[in-house]
């Protein structure tokens, strides 16, 4: 619980680096991004060993390095739009489809009582309903396209980012229940794991960025020295973090750990958002946006304590 715990502290600040860079579009800011889970996956090989691997288990590994990078795409363009306090609110829905996938694919808690279960059906009902109340705060409102309506942008743009995210929990969540299988099931080292991970990271973000809409590698050369640092230390910052939820994985399971590390987050980045970022800033009713945020954040950490404690 303790490696977990950093593991969502870590996932909860990364994405300070993305805000310092808002030029770099979400296609281009993956590939860096993944070349420096990349670089982080190398380092992390003496700390988490050196060993061989079965060749199904690596093509799961480098799979699920794809499937995570095309959930980050999707959060990257999420935290664009909707800020880092509101995306990362729905990212708790992660918390919801891991823990099904912990029960239902690998197996985990198999001595739940139904008492238990409807704890965890009470618990998803909170995540929902605390995520519908963020949807409903307004965001700050960017610069406008002559003649283009002020309303209806903000709306535009926060539904467009709360939609990106949900998306993104699902491939996040399928990534959790591979890595999970893995390590916990087939006895899978994590460093072999790991460094198979980064590699299909970094084709899945090319891929991405050949199929996003723009000039995606286009952007990503021309891209400043500053914003592909910025965007490699996301990458390190992410691979740390995923350091530390393998070895916590180890000893809850994705169906406790991931509640755990999606709540730490949550509660980071919305501190990270609010508080330095000034994301609720500006608005028409502030009372009202942030007693509905306060809410929300309070019902989703409350359904994903009640997850957790099964």
């Amino acid at each position: 619980m303790l490696w977990i715990t950093a593991a969502g502290l870590l996932f909860g600040s990364q994405f300070i680096f993305s805000k310092y860079c808002p030029g770099f579009g979400p296609g281009a800011y993956n590939v860096t991004m993944a070349l420096g889970i990349l670089a982080g996956s190398l380092a992390a090989l003496p700390v988490l060993g050196f060993s061989g691997l079965p060749a199904e288990l690596g093509l799961l590994a480098f799979v699920g390095g794809m499937v995570w990078v095309f959930g980050n795409y999707l959060l990257v363009r999420a935290v664009g739009d909707a800020g880092m306090a509101r995306a990362f609110i729905v990212v708790n829905f992660t918390a919801v489809f891991s823990f099904l996938g912990g029960v239902v694919f690998l197996g985990e808690l198999p001595e739940a009582s139904v008492l238990r279960l409807g704890m965890v059906a009470a618990g998803i009902a909170l995540v929902m309903g605390g995520a519908f109340l963020v949807s409903t705060t307004t965001p700050k409102r960017p610069a406008l396209a002559p003649g283009e309506s002020a309303q209806a942008d903000d709306g535009r743009r926060m539904r467009r980012g709360l939609a990106a995210v949900f998306v993104a929990t699902l491939f996040f969540s399928v990534y959790n229940v591979m890595v999970a299988f893995a390590i916990n099931r087939s006895d899978a080292p994590a460093g072999p794991m790991f460094a198979l991970i980064a590699p299909g990271a970094v084709t899945g973000a090319l891929l991405v960025a050949l199929a996003a809409p723009g000039r995606a590698l286009s952007d990503w050369r021309a891209a400043p020295g500053k914003w592909h640092l910025l965007a490699l230390c996301q990458g390190l910052v992410w691979a740390t973090a995923m350091v530390c939820i393998m070895f916590g994985w180890m000893g809850t399971g994705i169906a406790m750990g991931t509640p755990i590390q999606v709540g730490t987050q949550t509660l980071v980045s919305s501190l990270w958002g609010i508080i330095m970022f000034r994301e609720l800033r500006g608005l028409e009713n502030a009372k009202s946006a942030y007693a509905k945020f306060a809410a929300g954040a309070a019902l989703t950490v409350t359904g994903i304590s009640m997850i957790a404690l099964l």
